[in-house]
């Protein structure tokens, strides 16, 4: 599987904006309602999908549920800042370690480190994410040779584009942008 998504390589490195001006940032508490049974919510990301929580315009992060199938691997990875993760559902864990989340586990993860994250179990894996920074794919966890990048402001970007695909109303994307 290429970078997650696979749209945003090394290449394509660039300034990137939430799009809004400051007036139209909303910097109050909100809520929203994910459902993971609702398929025209999840906004697919390489061979999986995700259902947007957050965007955080100012460190580069986001919050996010992610769904991968079983035997899906993603690209090696780096994480610029802390994620904090829950598993909702199914089986996953990293190559690079020995433990595996299952339904009901939190996980917390140091910035700095590669791993490539796997879907082992016998159904979807649904984890939420929050991260307070970018992640980094690399080609694997020895070279570390970048092959896309994706924050904040990339995934904001795939799930405007996933809701005017689909006639979503935008808005509700928007309101998650702090």
């Amino acid at each position: 599987m290429t970078a997650c998504g696979g749209e945003h390589s090394a290449s394509q490195f660039k300034f990137r904006t939430d799009g809004l001006t400051p007036n139209q940032r909303d910097r109050q508490e909100y809520a929203i309602d994910t459902d993971i049974n609702n398929d025209e919510l999840w906004i697919p990301y390489g061979e999986g999908a995700f259902q947007a929580c957050s965007f955080n315009v100012t460190s580069g992060g986001f919050a996010n549920i992610l769904r991968l199938p079983p035997g899906t691997k993603l690209n090696p990875h780096y994480h610029v800042g802390i994620v904090h993760g829950y598993t909702i559902q199914g089986q996953w864990g990293y190559l690079e370690h020995p433990w595996r989340a299952t339904a009901g586990t939190y996980i917390y993860e140091p910035p700095g480190e590669m791993h490539t994250l796997v879907s082992d179990g016998e159904e979807d894996m649904i984890a939420f994410f929050h991260l307070q920074g970018g992640l980094v794919y690399v080609d694997n966890v020895t070279d570390g040779n970048m092959v896309g990048y994706d924050d904040g402001f990339t995934l904001l970007e795939i799930a405007r584009d996933h809701y005017k695909k689909n006639g979503l109303d935008i808005s509700k994307i928007d309101a998650m942008i702090r």
